[in-house]
């Protein structure tokens, strides 16, 4: 019996010990997510990038509209005018345009998704740079930015950090 009330009073003075320690701790956390999306940097960038790819997605349009045009051309007189080998040849000419419209959509799409996140790669490392001198400046031990499942008012620094970069 002895033994057990010291094990009981044991954690009871470690779980003391751990709530002291751990008010001691300034603790901040920010939505990376928030930030980024609140930044008119960022959409600046993204309005750069749109016109950067105005022209891959011109072509898109206009290819796309030939395509269109080609298979309602083949639709119309595939039974008429078409012989069956112009027909088949149509046909041949409608798949290999449709697999080039295909192949450039998924590659302007890839080339524009890599350069968007390179855009938010260098926004995100100046907007960790400005939470890093935040937390020197403000005494923190501890700044969080992701997987945190809650974080209460007292300790979510976002505003604080949007305010800076914004006035930046």
């Amino acid at each position: 019996m002895l033994k057990r009330s010291l094990i009981v009073f044991a954690a009871l003075a470690a779980c003391m010990q751990a709530s002291i320690a751990s008010a001691e701790l300034k603790i901040g956390f920010y939505n990376a997510r928030t930030i980024l999306e609140s930044l008119p940097a960022l959409q600046n960038e993204f309005k750069k990038l749109g016109a950067e790819f105005e022209p891959q997605k011109k072509q898109i349009a206009d290819k796309r509209a030939a395509l269109v045009k080609l298979q309602e051309d083949i639709s119309k007189n595939a039974g008429t005018i078409y012989s069956e080998e112009e027909y088949k040849n149509k046909q041949l000419e409608f798949q290999s345009k449709r697999r080039e419209l295909q192949l450039l959509t998924e590659d302007t799409e890839r080339l524009a998704e890599v350069r968007q996140n390179e855009v938010v790669s260098k926004l995100q490392s100046s907007v960790d740079q400005e939470v890093r001198k935040f937390a020197e400046e403000e005494g923190y031990d501890l700044i969080l930015r992701s997987g945190v499942l809650y974080a209460g008012p007292k300790v979510n620094i976002t505003q604080k950090i949007l305010q800076r970069m914004s006035s930046k």
